[in-house]
């Protein structure tokens, strides 16, 4: 029936689960005293720093994922981000931020969309004095907090490989070409010279780019590279000489998510396009559950929940009702698309409206939820009007998750571990290190096999060959009636992917590189 990969070699065995020990924590710009982990000593103090952390995105849900782990295991780990919420642990930052009008403004000067462009030397010289005249004040924050804290081991996530903001790169860079004694794990989500948003990091300025080349991915004694699929690895490798250590995203299967009330969280969904009526009990729910962003390619989702709508008299005829929720599909019922992430959506705002126009076009019904959906850290039980985002999955039927370009996938991976059917666009990752351990999935073709629409306003979207469209809608429907087939290839799904990506393998994976980081630092 559906695409079903080769069961390949496995990479990462699952470890055995280590003994839990005493969390250790401390309040922002406390005294210098932080509570041990039992028998724990420095090393086993970690600071996690990224742009923020306490958001709904892939970087922020791991680091939330992998501290969770690492604390269970004895180490205490101290977030450092611009949205550190008051009165948390950790060091709120707000210079790390990249969505700030400061940050915004000053990568609008330093970055140019036209190729080949050139400026005068002395703009690209005074712009580079501005960047290193603010990274001061970043990398003074930090140091003071790493020295009170007594923290030996920096993990710097995507600061290192993408230029949002560059004086906090160039601070992190300048503290660890000095702090030898300071280990840097400098783990790259991304890297800016690849992908679609490669082109929003194209500079006129000959400084910005020698500056670009000294501190991005930088080959520093104390510091080591960690990448998330073997296709950066091999792009480091390529374009600066380093050899990084590939660890995959991990998740924990064990997590527990409080129930929600379905129809309640369908009831407050909003309406972008299509039938006004709020999202019912008998309407079929496809999620795109990552956020809105040219390189999910969420048009394709579109494309698809417009040839499942065609399809209604075979939904309706189904006996047992559809999917793991048995969903009655009536004549009053919809095919409905979801998107539930508003992660980043100021910056992606005229894409979305391009895809509200498309669903429009396509008459598909299209929902959000970002504005209801919360991280699961930041929801509080008992508040009526925010759904943690792992929970939202319950209200869902099936997951189309289309990217051209990801650096891992995390949605493929809550989608297995939610138990729903996996329609997916077979990115270049996902065929090359995640598949293997997906045995079940309902595919869409592959970036090769895209074309692009034309001759309309929807110029440049991308669009799926016609017969790979029809066939996966074909699949998805054949699954959603056939319950003992849903269950039986998401059991073998689920089993599959923890033994890759389950927070034991990973957490394991870590520690083992802190260790090695304590190794290679010195006084």
């Amino acid at each position: 029936m559906a695409i079903t990969n080769g069961r390949g070699r496995r990479l990462y065995p699952a470890q055995p689960a280590a003994s839990s020990a005493h969390e250790a924590t401390a309040e922002e710009e406390q005294a210098p005293e932080v509570a041990e982990a039992a028998g724990a000593g420095a090393w086993n103090r970690t600071l996690e720093i990224h742009f923020k952390l306490f958001g709904t995105d892939g970087v922020s849900l791991q680091s939330q994922e992998l501290s969770e782990a690492l604390r269970v295991r004895g180490r205490s780990v101290l977030p450092c981000a611009c949205d550190v919420p008051p009165g948390a642990a950790g060091l709120r930052l707000p210079e790390l931020s990249y969505q700030s009008p400061d940050a915004i403004a000053l990568r609008q000067r330093i970055f140019s969309a036209a190729p080949g462009a050139s400026s005068p030397v002395p703009e690209g010289a005074a712009l580079v004095d501005e960047i290193t005249e603010r990274a001061k004040v970043i990398r003074r924050r930090i140091e003071d907090y790493v020295d009170a804290q007594q923290i030996p081991l920096l993990h710097i996530r995507n600061l290192m490989s993408l230029p949002y903001n560059l004086p906090a790169t160039l601070a992190l860079y300048n503290l660890a070409v000095d702090r030898p004694d300071i280990g840097f794990l400098m783990q790259h989500h991304d890297l800016y010279w690849e992908g679609p948003n490669a082109r929003n990091f194209r500079t006129p300025h000959r400084q910005i780019s020698d500056l670009m080349d000294r501190i991005m991915c930088p080959s520093l004694p104390n510091a080591r590279h960690v990448l998330i699929n073997p296709l950066a690895a091999e792009a480091l490798h390529a374009r600066k000489g380093l050899d990084g250590t590939v660890i995959p995203d991990g998740f924990d299967f064990d997590r527990h998510v409080p129930p929600i009330d379905e129809l309640a969280f369908r009831g407050k969904l909003q309406v972008l396009a299509g039938d006004p009526r709020p999202v019912g009990a008998g309407d079929l729910v496809v999620a795109m559950p990552a956020r809105v962003a040219i390189n999910k390619a969420i048009e394709l989702a579109i494309q698809f929940v417009a040839r499942l709508n065609r399809e209604r008299a075979t939904l309706q005829g189904a006996p047992g009702g559809l999917g793991l929720n048995r969903r009655r599909f009536s004549a009053d019922s919809s095919v409905v698309l979801l998107l539930p992430q508003g992660e980043d959506l100021q910056d992606n705002r005229q894409y979305l409206e391009t895809l509200v126009a498309y669903a429009r076009h396509c008459q598909v019904k299209l929902v959000y939820g970002g504005d209801i959906v919360v991280p699961d850290r930041r929801f509080r039980h008992g508040d009526p009007d925010r759904y943690p985002f792992y929970g939202t999955y319950q209200a869902v039927d099936l997951v189309c998750y289309p990217p051209e370009h990801e650096g891992f996938g995390n949605q493929a991976i809550e989608t297995v571990w939610a138990k729903r059917p996996l329609v997916v666009l077979e990115y270049p990752v996902f065929k090359r290190f995640v598949r293997n351990h997906i045995p079940h999935y309902i595919s869409l073709g592959d970036t090769e096999q895209l074309r692009q629409l034309s001759g309309n306003e929807f110029a440049g979207l991308h669009q799926l060959r016609d017969d790979v469209l029809g066939a996966a809608v074909k699949n998805a429907i054949a699954l959603l009636m056939d319950h003992d087939l849903e269950k039986s290839w998401a059991d073998e799904n689920f089993s599959e992917l923890r033994a890759f990506c389950g927070m034991d393998t990973v957490a394991a994976q870590y520690i083992r590189l802190y260790a090695e980081l304590k190794g290679i630092t010195r006084p």
